[in-house]
C-alpha cells in the first residue's frame, strides 16, 4: 500500500514538473511514466517517453526538478555528448550540486 502511495505521488509530481520546465524550456515529450528502474532515476526513450523511478519522489523538490530537467534535455540529444551536457547546464547552472546530492544520498532512497 505505501508503495502504491508513492507511485501515485510520484507520477502527480513529476507530470506537473515536467509540464512547467517542458513549457518554460519550449520541448516536447511523447508521455510521463512512473515504475521501478533498478539502475536509473528515470530514462527518456527514442520516442521522446519519459520514464521515472518513483523512488525519486523521496528526494527534494530541486532534485527531481534536475531529474526532470536531465530527460527533457535529452528530447534534444539523445546521448551525453558534450553538446548534451552544455545545454544542460544552460538549462540548470547548479546540476553539478544535484548530481552529487543523488550520488551522496540516492542509496538511501533505494533502501524503500
Amino acid at each position: 500500500m505505501i508503495e502504491k502511495f508513492y507511485r501515485k505521488l510520484a507520477l502527480e509530481l513529476i507530470e506537473e514538473r515536467v509540464k512547467i520546465h517542458s513549457e518554460k524550456l519550449k520541448l516536447n515529450y511523447k508521455s510521463v511514466k512512473v515504475r521501478i528502474q533498478k539502475r536509473r532515476w528515470a530514462s527518456c526513450t527514442y520516442n521522446n517517453d519519459l520514464i521515472f523511478n518513483w523512488k525519486c519522489i523521496m528526494a527534494p523538490l530541486d532534485v527531481i526538478d534536475y531529474i526532470v530537467i536531465h530527460e527533457l534535455c535529452h528530447t534534444v540529444h539523445k546521448n551525453h555528448s558534450s553538446e548534451y551536457w552544455d545545454y544542460v547546464r544552460k538549462t540548470m547552472p547548479n546540476y553539478k550540486e544535484k548530481e552529487l546530492w543523488l550520488k551522496d544520498n540516492g542509496y538511501n532512497l533505494e533502501l524503500f
